[in-house]
Order: structure tokens, then C-alpha cells, then sequence
């Protein structure tokens, strides 16, 4: 790529980043304060731009409700974060402290429900109809997170069990994007649908991606602490393929049941993780998922956006962040 996957629509982008910033504004400072914290640690912004690239790719002209959109979907998705940090006790997020370590849990459960509610009420302003796409995405997520927390140090999942939970956890948000921009182009069903499968398979992959960071990362990339999923106990592809393996699965298996682990043991279990082909398969994995993906842009006519969704596709699969 010779340039950046988003360099179509980077001043579209700038307006999200200034009306995330405009939305979340409130008559409490400190509110006002967490909430921009929130938003402004570096996130990918992955879902405002397939929203934006899918709005374009299907002939969409004036980006107004587009943006809004955008900007809606990215405040609802950290609203989840904020929420799932304090669910998981991840410490770090992005680089920074988790908003409720530099907060406390309780002022961010607050301005978790505060983006939520803002992010619903800018997504409705955009078009009312495309209301039931975001509550599909956020139910979806809820419930992706209760199918996690049953796996959760539990040796008995499979791949089909993980593919399952980041559909609702990952994918299904990405692909509600997707679906929202190419509604409010004007695209017809089929188009829409087409689309959307497309950000859901890259948001599988993206997924497979970032959970097999967690084991073969650098914490100077990717932002938290290598061997997080490890130490909650979270089921994740890598821990899969892991288990799998003739020589070190049992061992890893032991690792993975037990709810007391310390760094050094987490240390350890990466350690023989990465003795076994686990992150090879996942890597291989995310990009057949990507590949798949990708062939559904086909019935879209070619467009400078249409080739940035597909370089987005290949930017997802080689990131180290």
C-alpha cells in the first residue's frame, strides 16, 4: 500500500474525532473529563471508518449523517471498554492507565452509561432507522461477553466456541458499520448485507489478531501487558490451538485452569505457548477469514474507497497493535 488505508477519508475522520469531542461535553467537568480520556487513547478507529468507507463505497455523497454515524458507533464501542476494563480488572488500555484506575469503578460505570446514552441518542439524530442495527450490535456484545465469562478457565472450549464469542464481542459491531453506511448511501438490501458480511469477517479476524498479540506482542505496541487473557483466564484461539499440542497442551491446559496465577506464571505459560504452532495457525487463521472477506466486495463497483476497504482488510492481519 502506498499509502495509508484511510487516507480517503482522513478529513472525514478529523470531524468524528471533533464531534466525539463536541457530544461527550457536559455541565460536569469531571464527567466532561473521564469521557474525553476515554476517547482520546489512541484507539484504531476501525468501526467509524468502515462505517465512513461503506457510506462511500456505495455512492454516498454528503457524509453529514455518515459522520454522525461514525462518531456515534466509536462513543458506543468505548462505552463498552470503559465497562469491560472494570469487568475484566484490565489495568491498561491503549498505553494509559484504564479509565477506572485513574477514576475510580464507580465514576466510570457513570460515564460508561453516559457515553452509551450519548452515543444512542447521535446515532438516532443520523436516521432513526438504522437504531435497530446498533441494538442488534450492542445485545450482541452483551451477550458475547456472558458466553466468555462461561468459558472462562475452562479447558473444555473449542474453536467453535471462541468463533462464537467474538461474533457478538468483536464482529457484530464492525459489521453494524458497515450495514449503517451503506444504508444511509442508499444502497439496496442485498448491497447492505453484502457489505456487512464483509466487516463481520474482518472483525473475526481482527479479533483473532488481537487476541494472538496478547501471547506473541510487544507491550510497547500494543499498549497493555502481554499475556492479559492469560492471567483472566479468558478462552481465546491461541489458548485453543495450544492445548492442542502433543508435547506442552496438558501443561498449558494446567496453567489455564488455575484462577491464581502470577506474572512469572503467566510468563511460563507464553513461554510454552509460543513452543507449539499456535500462533502460526491463528495468524493463518485471520488471514483466511481476511481472504473470505474480502470476495464479498466483489458485486461493489470499483472505487478509491472500495480499495481502501480491501487495504483495511490487509492492514488488519499485519498489524502489531
Amino acid at each position: 500500500m502506498d499509502e495509508p488505508w484511510y487516507s480517503s477519508i482522513s478529513d472525514d475522520l478529523k470531524k468524528v474525532e471533533s464531534l466525539m469531542r463536541d457530544t461527550v461535553r457536559s455541565s460536569n467537568p469531571e464527567l466532561t473529563e473521564i469521557c474525553e480520556y476515554v476517547l482520546g487513547s489512541n484507539g484504531k478507529r476501525i468501526r467509524p471508518s468502515i462505517c465512513l468507507l461503506s457510506f462511500y463505497a456505495c455512492g454516498g455523497r454528503d457524509p453529514k449523517k455518515a459522520i454522525d454515524a461514525a462518531a456515534a458507533i466509536e462513543i458506543i464501542h468505548n462505552a463498552t471498554l470503559v465497562h469491560d476494563d472494570i469487568n475484566d480488572r484490565g489495568e491498561m488500555r491503549r498505553g494509559a492507565q484504564a479509565a477506572y484506575k485513574k477514576y475510580s469503578i464507580s465514576k466510570s460505570i457513570v460515564a460508561g452509561d453516559f457515553l452509551f446514552a450519548l452515543g444512542f441518542r447521535l446515532i438516532g439524530s443520523a436516521s432513526p432507522e438504522v437504531v435497530d442495527y446498533i441494538v442488534d450490535a450492542s445485545a450482541a456484545m452483551s451477550a458475547g461477553e456472558f458466553d466468555q465469562k462461561d468459558f472462562e478457565h475452562n479447558t473444555g472450549f473449542t474453536e467453535a466456541d471462541y468463533m462464537k464469542i467474538i461474533e457478538g464481542k468483536t464482529a457484530k459491531l464492525i459489521e453494524c458499520g458497515a450495514k449503517i453506511g451503506s444504508f444511509l448511501a442508499g444502497a439496496d438490501t442485498e448491497t447492505i448485507d453484502g457489505i456487512g458480511s464483509f466487516a463481520h469477517g474482518i472483525g473475526m479476524a481482527f479479533q483473532i489478531v488481537d487476541d494472538t498479540l496478547d501471547v506473541a506482542g510487544d507491550e510497547r505496541s500494543t499498549g497493555k501487558r502481554i499475556g492479559s487473557d492469560i492471567m483472566e483466564g479468558k478462552p481465546t484461539l491461541p489458548i485453543v490451538y495450544a492445548m492442542d499440542d502433543p508435547e506442552y497442551g496438558d501443561e498449558i491446559k494446567g496453567f489455564f485452569r488455575r484462577e491464581d496465577l502470577d506474572w512469572p506464571d503467566v510468563r511460563e505459560a507464553i513461554d510454552l505457548i509460543t513452543k507449539t504452532d499456535s500462533v502460526s495457525r491463528c495468524l493463518t487463521k485471520a488471514a483466511a477469514v481476511a481472504d473470505d472477506a474480502r470476495s464479498l466486495l466483489n458485486g461493489i463497483g470499483d472505487s478509491v474507497y472500495k480499495r481502501s476497504l480491501s487495504d483495511l482488510s490487509d492492514y488488519i492481519v499485519s498489524r502489531n497493535r
